[in-house]
C-alpha cells in the first residue's frame, strides 16, 4: 500500500518479503556449541552460542534426522550445522533451519569415549575373568571388514601362507561413519549364528581418530561383548585402540597380527608334532628295551631255567606232611594209650584193692555197708571180712571202743 509518497507493508508482507530474501542466501555451515536441547513430537529445538561473545542462534531441525546422529550431540559439544535461515511469518521469529549436525571437536568426541570407557567398565565388560580363549584349530575362521578393503587382503593372506588349510567366511560391512556401528554389529550377528564359525575377527586398517570413533560405539561394544564367538579385534594400527579392543576377547595391533593370532604357523606346527612323534618313538623302544631286559632276567632265574624244580620241592614238601599226617593217629594212640596206663596206675596204687595186698581188710555187715565204727554192731552180728584174695564170714563176740 502506499501513502502519498510513502510505501508502507503490512506485517503479512513484509515477513513474507523477508522470508523470500533469506531463502535466496542458501545453505550454510555455522559453528557454534550446543547450549540448549528440546525435543518435541516432529521437531528438535536447540541453541547454538558462539564461545566467544555469547552470540545465540535459535535453530531446530526434524526429529528423524536428529535420532540418526551419530554420536546423539549433547548439550556442550561444538557443533557444525548445515542449512539456511527462516523467518516464521506468523510470528516473525528468526530461527536457522539445520539438515545436518556434526561433531567438530576431536577433543570433546575423545572425551566422551573415555566417559563411556569408564562406564562400561564399570560394568565389567573388559574384565579379564570373561575374556575366553582362542581355539587352536579353527575350522572356520569368520572375518568382519570392509568391501575390498586392504586390511581383508591382510588377514586372508597372511592366514592362508601361515596355515594353508585354513577357510574363511566373510561378512562386508560398513566400517566408517554414521552407518559403520549398526553394520558391522550385523555382520558379528551373522557370524555368531553360524555354528561353522570358531572365531571372529573384526579387521580395518588406518585411520584419523574420527575414522575409528564408530569402533568405540557403545552399541557395537555391546554387540561385541554380547557375541559367543571368542572375538579377535584389529582395528587400525598398534598405537590406536578403540573400545572394542578392550571389549573383544583378544586385541590385535593390526590385521596381519590377527590373522597370526588365530591360526597356527604350519611349519611350526608340522615340527612340533615330527618331535611329539619322534619322543613317542623313543619312549616306545626305550620301553620295550627295559621289558626286554626284564624278561631276561626273569628266564635267567633258576625257576624258569628248570620249571620243574619248583614242582621237585613242592611235591618233597607234600610228601613230607603226608608222612607227618600218616603217622599222627598211631602216635596219637601211643600218648593217649600211655596216659590211660598212667592213670590206671595211680587208681590201683590209691584204690583199696592196694590197700588189701598190705594186710588190711574191709569189714562189711550182712547187708554190705562197711563197718567203720565198733559201736555200730552187736554181740553175735555176722559181719563179713573183704581180704585181698576171698571173703570170710565171722560172728562177733566181743566189741570195745
Amino acid at each position: 500500500m502506499t501513502y502519498g509518497d510513502r510505501a508502507v507493508f503490512t506485517v503479512s508482507d513484509f515477513n513474507q518479503g523477508v522470508a523470500g530474501w533469506l531463502a535466496r542466501l542458501g545453505n550454510v555451515w555455522v559453528e557454534g556449541e550446543l547450549a540448549e536441547l528440546t525435543p518435541r513430537a516432529r521437531m528438535v529445538f536447540f541453541c547454538l552460542k558462539d564461545e566467544r561473545d555469547g552470540s545465540v542462534l535459535q535453530a531446530w531441525i526434524e526429529r528423524d534426522r536428529f535420532a540418526k546422529l551419530q554420536p546423539a550431540p549433547v548439550v556442550g559439544d561444538r557443533l557444525h550445522a548445515y542449512g539456511r535461515g527462516e523467518l516464521w511469518r506468523k510470528r516473525g521469529e528468526f530461527r536457522f533451519r539445520a539438515f545436518t549436525l556434526e561433531q567438530f571437536g576431536l577433543g570433546q568426541l575423545l572425551k566422551r569415549v573415555e566417559e563411556l570407557r569408564v562406564r562400561l567398565a564399570a560394568e565389567g565388560l573388559f574384565a579379564e575373568e570373561r575374556k575366553r580363549p582362542l581355539p587352536l584349530l579353527p575350522r572356520v575362521v569368520g572375518l568382519v571388514c570392509g568391501a575390498d578393503a586392504a586390511a581383508k587382503r591382510d588377514v586372508v593372506e597372511t592366514a592362508e601362507r601361515r596355515y594353508p588349510p585354513v577357510r574363511f567366511r566373510i561378512v562386508e560391512a560398513t566400517v566408517q561413519g554414521r552407518a559403520a556401528p549398526a553394520s558391522v554389529a550385523a555382520a558379528l550377528a551373522t557370524l555368531d549364528a553360524d555354528d561353522g564359525v570358531d572365531v571372529i575377527v573384526l579387521a580395518r586398517g588406518g585411520g584419523s581418530p574420527e575414522d575409528l570413533l564408530p569402533f568405540s560405539d557403545e552399541a557395537l561394544c555391546r554387540a561385541v561383548a554380547a557375541c559367543t564367538t571368542p572375538v579377535v579385534s584389529a582395528i587400525g594400527h598398534e598405537q590406536d585402540s578403540p573400545l572394542v579392543d578392550l571389549v573383544a576377547d583378544a586385541r590385535a595391533g593390526t590385521p596381519s597380527l590377527a590373522a597370526r593370532m588365530v591360526v597356527p604357523d604350519h611349519a611350526a606346527l608340522a615340527a612340533s608334532l615330527d618331535a611329539l612323534l619322534a619322543r613317542g618313538a623313543r619312549a616306545l623302544e626305550g620301553g620295550a628295551a627295559q621289558a626286554r631286559r626284564t624278561l631276561e632276567l626273569l628266564v635267567s632265574r633258576p625257576a624258569f631255567a628248570r620249571p620243574t624244580t619248583w614242582i621237585e620241592v613242592r611235591r618233597a614238601a607234600l610228601d613230607a606232611a603226608g608222612d607227618r599226617l600218616a603217622r599222627l593217629p598211631a602216635l596219637r594212640i601211643e600218648r593217649e594209650s600211655a596216659r590211660v596206663s598212667s592213670l590206671h596206675d595211680r587208681l590201683r596204687v590209691l584204690g583199696p584193692a592196694a590197700t588189701l595186698e598190705r594186710g588190711y581188710a574191709i569189714v562189711q555187715d550182712e547187708a554190705g555197708a562197711v563197718v567203720r565204727d565198733a559201736g555200730s554192731v552187736a554181740i553175735d552180728d555176722r559181719l563179713g571180712l573183704r581180704l585181698a584174695r576171698g571173703r570170710l564170714v565171722t560172728r562177733v563176740e566181743e566189741t570195745a571202743e
